[in-house]
Formats: C-alpha cells, sequence, structure tokens
C-alpha cells in the first residue's frame, strides 16, 4: 500500500476488509446492544449496511468516485441508528473529497472531521459514550497526528488505537453501559470495521473467506439479513421503528427533523447529495410517511413491529407462527392477543408507493380516493422480504402456516409458496395454505387458527385444520357502487353503466374455489342488507352458526347497525367490527359493508 497517498483501489479494499471484521464481531455487537433501545440488533443493523454496499461497488483508481458510490449505497443500505449515523459519515467523507483522485493523509483528516461533525448533526439528540464519541475521537486523532507524520499506515495505526481506548471508556460516559457492565456497540462496529482496515493495511489482501463471499453475491439484487428488536422485557413507548428513503436534491433536512420531533424518538436523518434516510421509533409510521413525502419522492419505506419481535422472544405463546397479509381484515388487538404475524402488501398510487395498513391507514386513503382521479394499484412483497420474514420466524418457532389471501385473488399465495419451496424442500417446515378467502373471511380463518396455535397444536393439525374450515366461512359484501370495481378492472364499464344507470347495488361474494361471485342485486343498500339477512337466517336453519364478523370502509355507524340487526338474527355478539383493507377497499369503494360467518360442522 503507497504510505502517502490514498486512492480508490485502497478505499475498495479497506471497505471490503472492514465488512469482514464486522462480520466476525457481530454476535458479539448484538449481544451487548442495551443503547438506545435493547434491541439486539445492532450487529445486524451494521453488517447489513456494509454488506449492501460491499456487494454493489466496483473499485476504480479515483478516490472520490469509490467515495461517492459508498456514500450512495450507504443511504439505499443503512438500517438502524449506528447505520444511518455511519451513513451520514460516509457521505460526509464523499462531499469533503470530492474530485480528488487521490488523497494525503492531511486530505483524508480533513475529510474525517467535517464527517464526523455531519454525523452529529444527523441526530436528534447526540450523545456522548457512542458511535458518536469514536467517529471524533477517531478523526481528530488522523488529524493531530498528521501535522508531523506523513506516513498513512501508521496515522491510521495510532487513530486506531485511541478509538479502541475510547471505545472502552464508553462504559463510563453512559449510565446504562456501566449499570450492564459493557461497551457501546455502535461504537464497538466502527472499531471492528477499523480493525478491518488496519487487517488490509499490514496484510495487503482481503482474507480468502470475504473473497469467496463476494463472487457469490455479485449477482444478488435483493439482499436482506433477517432485522429483529429484541428489547429483553424493556417497555415499548414507540411500536414501529420507521424508515423512510427520499429523492431530491432541495430536501431541507432540518425542516423534516422538526416536523417528525413529536412523533417519536431515536430519531437520524442522513443526507447525501441527492438523498435522505429517515429513522425514527413512532406509533404512527402512516404520519411520518405523510409528512416527508412532502420532501421529496419516496423510493423506500419499512415499519418493523418492535412490540410483536418482543413478544416472540420474551412471551411466545405457541410453537408454530401464524402468518397472513394485511388483505386479512382483522383488528389490530387479535393479532397482538394472538401473536399473529403480518406480511404487508403495498399499495402503489401514481409515483408513490405505501405500506398497506402501515404506512397508509384506511382514513387516508378513502380521503384520497375521493379527490384523485387516477386509480391505485396493488403488488405483492418482493421475493427477499418473504425469504427474510420466513428465516426470522424459523429461527423462532418449530414452523410456520400461512394464510394468505386466495389463490385465485392475487399472487401471494405463488409468491409465499415458492418461497416455502425453497427454504423448506420437504415441505415439514412451513405450509401455506390456499384459503380462497379475503378481507372478514380471511381474518376470521386466521383467529381461529391462531386460536389453536396458542394452545400448542403443531403444524400439521394446525394444516388440517384450516383445511377443513375454511370451506365453512362465507362472505357476503355489501357494495355501494361498480364505479371502483370498474377503474380496477373486476367490472367491464358496459355493465357498471347498466348498473350506475339503473342504481344496482351487487352483494359480492366467493364460490368454494375462492371466485368472485354476485349473490344478488338491489336498488338500495336496505334491499341489499335485506338479502344478506335473508341468506343468514337460511344458513342458520340448515347448519347454524357459530360465528360472524363484520369490517367496513369508512363507515363504522352502518356496520354497527348493520350488526344489531344480525344479532337479533343469531343472538350471538360479533367477534369484531373492523375496517377493510386500503387494498380491498380500492375495489370496493367507501361505504362497502362485509360480513363474514362461519358455519357449524
Amino acid at each position: 500500500m503507497d504510505n502517502l497517498s490514498i486512492n480508490g483501489y485502497q478505499i475498495y479494499n479497506s471497505f471490503l476488509s472492514g465488512l469482514n471484521q464486522i462480520e466476525d464481531d457481530r454476535d458479539r455487537i448484538n449481544e451487548i446492544n442495551v443503547f438506545p433501545v435493547a434491541d439486539g440488533d445492532t450487529g445486524n443493523n451494521l453488517v447489513r449496511t456494509v454488506s449492501l454496499i460491499a456487494y454493489r461497488l466496483e473499485p476504480h483508481k479515483s478516490a472520490s468516485t469509490v467515495l461517492e458510490r459508498i456514500a450512495s449505497l450507504s443511504l439505499d443500505s443503512a438500517r438502524g441508528n449506528s447505520g444511518l449515523i455511519f451513513s451520514q459519515f460516509l457521505n460526509g467523507l464523499a462531499i469533503f473529497t470530492k474530485g480528488k483522485e487521490f488523497l494525503t493523509i492531511q486530505e483524508f483528516s480533513k475529510a474525517a472531521i467535517g464527517a464526523a461533525k455531519m454525523a452529529y448533526e444527523a441526530v436528534e439528540k447526540p450523545v456522548e459514550g457512542t458511535i458518536l464519541t469514536i467517529l471524533n475521537i477517531w478523526a481528530k486523532t488522523l488529524e493531530e497526528i498528521s501535522i508531523e507524520v506523513k506516513n498513512i499506515e501508521y496515522v491510521f495505526e495510532k487513530a486506531l488505537v485511541n478509538a479502541r481506548t475510547a471505545l472502552e471508556n464508553t462504559k463510563n460516559q453512559l449510565a446504562i453501559l456501566r449499570e450492564n457492565n459493557v461497551i457501546d456497540a455502535g461504537a464497538m462496529g466502527f472499531v471492528s470495521f477499523l480493525q478491518g482496515i488496519d487487517y488490509f493495511q499490514k496484510k495487503g489482501s482481503l482474507p480468502s473467506k470475504l473473497k469467496l463471499s463476494l463472487r457469490r453475491s455479485k449477482n444478488i439484487k435483493g439482499f436482506d439479513l433477517p432485522h429483529t428488536h429484541n428489547l429483553k422485557g424493556k417497555s415499548i413507548d414507540y411500536r414501529y421503528c420507521t424508515e423512510v428513503l427520499l429523492e431530491g436534491k432541495e430536501i431541507d433536512k432540518d425542516r423534516v427533523k422538526n416536523r417528525l420531533s413529536t412523533l417519536g424518538d431515536s430519531m437520524v436523518i442522513t443526507k447525501g447529495v441527492d438523498r435522505v434516510r429517515v429513522h425514527i421509533h413512532t406509533n404512527y409510521p402512516n404520519r411520518v410517511v405523510e409528512i416527508v413525502k412532502n420532501e421529496g419522492r419516496l423510493l423506500e419505506q419499512k415499519a418493523e413491529d418492535m412490540f410483536r419481535q418482543e413478544q416472540v422472544v420474551n412471551s411466545k405463546l405457541g410453537r408454530i407462527a401464524v402468518l397472513t397479509d394485511s388483505i386479512a381484515d382483522i383488528p389490530r388487538d387479535l393479532l397482538d392477543k394472538y401473536q399473529v404475524h403480518l406480511m404487508n402488501l403495498k399499495l402503489i398510487w401514481g409515483n408513490e408507493e405505501y405500506l398497506d395498513r402501515l404506512t397508509i391507514t384506511s382514513d387516508q386513503f378513502y380521503k384520497e380516493q375521493v379527490i384523485r382521479s387516477d386509480f391505485p394499484g396493488s403488488s405483492i412483497p418482493s421475493e427477499s422480504e418473504v425469504d427474510t420474514l420466513y428465516r426470522y420466524l424459523l429461527d423462532n418457532y418449530d414452523g410456520i402456516i400461512v394464510l394468505p389471501v386466495g389463490k385465485l385473488l392475487s399472487g401471494t399465495w405463488n409468491l409465499m409458496s415458492k418461497v416455502a419451496v425453497k427454504i423448506n424442500p420437504e415441505g415439514d417446515k412451513i405450509s401455506v395454505i390456499n384459503t380462497c378467502l379475503n378481507s372478514v373471511a380471511q381474518g376470521l380463518l386466521v383467529q381461529e387458527v391462531a386460536k389453536k396455535a396458542v394452545l400448542g397444536a403443531n403444524l400439521n393439525e394446525l394444516k388440517e385444520f384450516a383445511n377443513s374450515i375454511k370451506g365453512r366461512i362465507k362472505i357476503y359484501v355489501s357494495v355501494d357502487t361498480f364505479k371502483y370495481m370498474v377503474k380496477g378492472g373486476r367490472v367491464s364499464p358496459l355493465k357498471g353503466f347498466i348498473a350506475t344507470v339503473l342504481n344496482l347495488k351487487p352483494i359480492v361474494s366467493l364460490d368454494e374455489n375462492g371466485k368472485g361471485a354476485i349473490m344478488g342485486k338491489a336498488f338500495s343498500r336496505r334491499g341489499l342488507m335485506k338479502k344478506i339477512i335473508k341468506i343468514i337466517k337460511e344458513k342458520e336453519s340448515e347448519k347454524g352458526i357459530k360465528s360472524y364478523a363484520l369490517v367496513h370502509a369508512d363507515d363504522l355507524e352502518s356496520a354497527e347497525t348493520f350488526s344489531r340487526v344480525v344479532k337479533n338474527v343469531l343472538g350471538i355478539d360479533p367477534d369484531y367490527i373492523s375496517s377493510i383493507s386500503s387494498i380491498v377497499g380500492m375495489h370496493s369503494g367507501k361505504g362497502a359493508i362485509a360480513l363474514s360467518i362461519l358455519e357449524n360442522e
């Protein structure tokens, strides 16, 4: 290695060597993670952040070219507090070295000082004794020693010594670290990265296992690491670890920070040349997205449920995970009660993408539906997202029963099945059921299977039960208008026009294979309800009805009124009344009401 200047090839190889060391230390970093929340994931976050950069990074002789590429990739890949702080530091390095093909140690040191300052500014409430402290001390040491010494390897080695000393001192700077007798996890992650750089400087080559890993990973288009928040019994004030990636050259980071300040904690906002990544723990991911989408174009978003993850680690109820998608209309309190896991589908509206039920709520959706002329669409999760979720659940359960929307209604079943076969070709760990259901009917099935799961049923028992009960679940949907069915292609324009002229309102149902069917029509909602009640009376006299539930599209009052009528017929209360998923609602339209029943055996 040239000890008087730094070029792009040296930065490239040093970065890869840093990744190798963080990967080696990941478990230890996770283990000591107690600040800002004891979620045991800092090692995973840093490995994900650095590895996604490394697997897409190409060598180049220019130092600034490589640093700019690292910075850009880091905004796409950064995860967690430490990952985002490190990303901002990397972006700072790129900004302060722009246009330089080679760097002297003094030029690099000056850039590191500026980058450390930017990292501090990215955090809403900077705290000493964290990765911020180590970044600052390392950068200052580089600057101080480089005044007298020009040998890069020597300066880096001395700066590493000071970084290690500062790392040991973090336990004296934060009370929570002192109480647990640990050093800071994020700070350790950065020191591990520096140790990887030191390895390359001394050896002049990369470890063979890293070279093999890179060769295998160059063709990976979507790569993720299981990401969990193990809160170790701590109370959770803010449920969702929320992140949003924005694109735009004029984004005001301080304005974003001020507007989000009342929505949660652990906020970190990192900025590159034309992208900003926002991280915050909040109970309102939808409000976070609603605010930041006005600042730039939404590129990516996530909202991880830390409460459910805490349940899995500390108070798991059954041996088999129950997994469904956001099409299943079932209230959050029941999902929590039975610890059901949710895969959120995506709603796409113009150039904007949202996570169903998370970053857009039903209330928000119907307000937008009234004023927007364009029709939204939906998409299923990526294969890598499903793969990550499956692997996480299998790390914590004996198996998974998957209850997605019916096979004929969406591509979700095919995706879930494909990934299940890839991960578990024997089929003894993951079972994907063709529910032939959607909406509230799917929700009733999920609830019944989850009840069995928490009582200790095994995968085969749950699979048999789900297949035996799904045919006894019926759904009847009262739709106010054909307008949105026509827009979504579910009904032809001619039929929609005729229905509108005649003021016809349909009862939509599903046949035994899960295919949509019209069960009847009426000229008014009252007429529809009468027809549905007639069907219910016939079902009650034939087999009897064990339970029922209702959902609505922004019309709780009508749903409650109809529920009272059903109760008069059946003599029992509904299991629940809830709102319809935004993705279901985009076809049913505002005002729709759905009733689902579970027949007796």
